[in-house]
């Protein structure tokens, strides 16, 4: 009798222990949802369609990817040139030198965007003409 009455303890406290939930995981939800991360992703996901809108624009329009390239290249040589001597600057001119690249950068990938919209409704409209 008592081996029974043990072994019901032990079963019914198996079952009770394994249908509460503990939370053994880390937290990963909440570090995937927070602002930051938000943030990281997006910047990912705009940095990727900047390149695949380069990447249509050279085969649409090759000069005008040309001319957007020689200014994304040149923005380029100025973040490299401002990596290269970060350390030598302020905070403040730090991070003025960091929002204006961005800023620059961000409107050339609207520049390129924009463009590439041009391009596929010159071509729509040589469609629509048939």
């Amino acid at each position: 009798m008592i081996n029974r009455k043990a072994l019901l303890i032990l079963l019914t406290s198996v079952l009770v222990t394994s249908c509460s939930s503990v939370d053994t995981k880390p937290n990963t939800v909440k570090a995937e949802l927070s602002p930051t991360n938000k943030v990281i992703k997006a910047e990912k996901i705009e940095g990727r369609q900047c390149v695949d809108n380069f990447d249509l624009l050279k085969s649409l329009n090759y000069e005008a990817f040309t001319m957007y390239r020689k200014q994304f290249d040149a923005i380029n040589a100025s973040h490299s040139y401002y990596k290269k001597n970060e350390n030598l600057l302020e905070q403040d001119p730090r991070e003025l030198m960091t929002l204006t690249l961005n800023d620059k950068l961000n409107l050339i990938c609207d520049r390129v965007k924009s463009q590439t919209f041009v391009e596929i409704r010159k071509k729509m409209l040589a469609v629509s003409k048939i």
